[in-house]
């Protein structure tokens, strides 16, 4: 028995997001699950010495299972077991017999058998409106399955904007722990009120120990430009950075990974010339929207105002998801997003880079087609459906506090 930094483990783990803002924050990570095979290669190329479980988290289902491959006793378990099966409320019925819906039963697992000071799971805002199909309220469930296991728990609806992360994302997390008292959410460090608008007196002394939120360009005005189909997964820097942010997440690295322009027609680069800051491919002139594919030239008649809309450089991005890489256009540049510009906007450090390819064909067509040897996380989809590390960190350092695990002395199961 000796003393040691506070563990935690990752489950779910994807690109490992959520265990790298614990590891900034001082945790030790030594095991992640992820069943996605190229999220799996991102993991171990990043984090050598972390044991990867590249398997289904429905195969541990037993104390046994489960203890074989955990050999510690983790001071907090995190992940985001997704419950996109639930049905949600309202004409959207999804199939209540969905294998997803029970996902979070699997992390309750090693909950129950590991028992954990406590826990973390992260997930969508609109978790909170969904129903089961008896229309009971999927947190509530959620909620006393581990309040059955001797956790108190609150739910958090977190900004990452509000924790140095440049990107309004709105998340829920469920958060556990075995003290049976309310933590509270971790302290704000940004305020949006700051960047946003011209703070009135009393907003400034209210928000006198926050710094303003990040944008867009905060966080990405120091990457080479790149026309369309240019870059490389490799390459130098260019220039050096322009502010603290960009000087802390190069990370003291050499080489930036991960920056390729989409491969984009001619016709689609001018569609985005006439893309203005905020606008999307809804607003462009006529001769510019969508054909169809039939080849004759007819305009296509749908509007796809959620895609390729242009960031506006000076206040932070929208919420990057898994699919950003058709979701937004550079503030200046006439082309989407990299994946590595993605991952600025992330917090992700430069030195993290991501393995497989650039993007995939969309799964729900590999689904339809029954492809599923080829349904893996892309680069992008690998990014988007990251927790910011910064704002894991801010939860790893709010833990840390409250549990006081500083002090704690790290044992064997």
């Amino acid at each position: 028995m000796v003393k040691a930094q506070p563990v935690a483990i990752d489950l779910f783990a994807g690109a490992g997001g959520f265990g790298l803002g614990f590891e900034i924050a001082g945790f030790s990570v030594p095991l992640s699950v992820e069943t996605d095979a190229w999220a799996c290669d991102t993991l171990r190329y990043n984090r050598p010495n972390m044991t990867v479980i590249q398997q289904d988290i429905r195969d541990f289902s037993t104390a046994s299972s489960i203890k074989d491959i955990c050999l510690f006793k983790p001071d907090i378990v995190i992940g985001g077991p997704p419950c996109q099966g639930f049905s949600i409320a309202g004409p959207a019925q999804k199939d209540p017999k969905d294998p997803r819906n029970s996902l979070f039963i699997n992390f309750a697992h090693w909950i129950c058998f590991l028992q954990p000071r406590a826990f973390v799971i992260e997930n969508v805002k609109g978790l909170l409106s969904r129903k089961n199909f008896e229309g009971i309220k999927v947190i509530d469930i959620i909620q006393k399955t581990f309040e059955d296991l001797g956790y108190f728990v609150e739910v958090w609806l977190l900004n990452a904007a509000e924790y140095g992360v440049p990107q309004i994302r709105e998340r829920i997390f469920v958060v556990g722990n075995k003290m049976g008292k309310k933590l509270g959410i971790p302290p704000k460090t940004h305020s949006l009120d700051l960047l946003l608008t011209n703070s009135s007196q009393l907003s400034v002394l209210k928000n006198m120990n926050l710094l303003p939120s990040l944008s867009v360009w905060d966080a990405i005005s120091d990457l080479p430009s790149l026309n369309a189909r240019e870059g490389k997964e490799e390459q130098p820097y260019i220039s050096k950075p322009h502010n603290n942010y960009q000087h802390w997440i190069r990370n003291s690295s050499h080489t930036l990974y991960n920056h390729v322009a989409m491969e984009h027609s001619q016709r689609l680069v001018e569609r985005f010339k006439h893309i203005k800051w905020g606008e999307s491919s809804s607003d462009v002139p006529k001769e510019h929207r969508a054909r169809l594919r039939s080849g004759n030239g007819e305009l296509s008649g749908k509007s796809y105002d959620q895609n390729n809309r242009r960031l506006n450089p000076n206040k932070p991005s929208h919420t990057i998801a898994a699919s950003f890489y058709a979701n937004f256009i550079h503030p200046f540049q006439h082309r989407n997003l990299t994946a590595r510009e993605g991952a600025r906007i992330q917090s992700f450090p430069d030195t993290y880079r991501f393995l497989g390819k650039k993007t995939v064909v969309s799964h729900k067509l590999l689904n339809r087609e029954e492809r599923f040897d080829e349904k893996f996380l892309c680069q992008y989809n690998q990014v988007g459906n990251a927790v910011p590390p910064l704002l894991a960190k801010a939860i790893a350092l709010h833990l840390q506090e409250k549990l006081e695990l500083c002090q704690k002395v790290i044992g064997t199961l």
